[in-house]
């Protein structure tokens, strides 16, 4: 198969996945609010989510396009940089006062993340190798 076929078929499957996962926490944070939308909490837990989600794009896409059958280093990468990253913004919340739901919504929408693309990977490693 083609690189730039594998690259754009995961760039498609990765950004699917992130929408979804960005439109069902609005979803439930709308419905299970208490009385008003807390703006603050979400608005800030989407754009974490969001700088993982490209981290996550800055690490893979060089990996699958330059060398798609030698990416483990590039899956390695990705989970400790997006892990390392999490808990800097854990660490930056807990320091600057924020209301520490931030974390935990966060964290819900980081685990969606990451089984999400541990299956856009293994079909890209799939593809690969047929």
């Amino acid at each position: 198969m083609n690189n730039k076929r594998l690259l754009f078929q995961y760039i498609r499957n990765t950004l699917i996945s992130f929408l979804s996962i960005a439109l069902l926490y609005l979803i439930f944070a709308a419905l299970f609010s208490a009385g008003s939308f807390p703006s603050k909490t979400i608005t800030l837990a989407l754009i974490i989510f969001s700088v993982l989600f490209f981290s996550g794009w800055a690490v893979m896409l060089p990996a699958i396009y330059k060398n798609p059958k030698m990416i483990l280093t590039g899956i390695m990468s990705l989970i400790i940089i997006q892990m390392l990253l999490f808990l800097s913004f854990t660490a930056a919340v807990a320091y600057a006062n924020s209301p520490t739901t931030v974390v935990f919504h966060v964290l819900y929408m980081f685990l969606g993340l990451i089984l999400l693309q541990v299956v856009c990977i293994v079909k890209h490693i799939k593809a690969t190798l047929t």
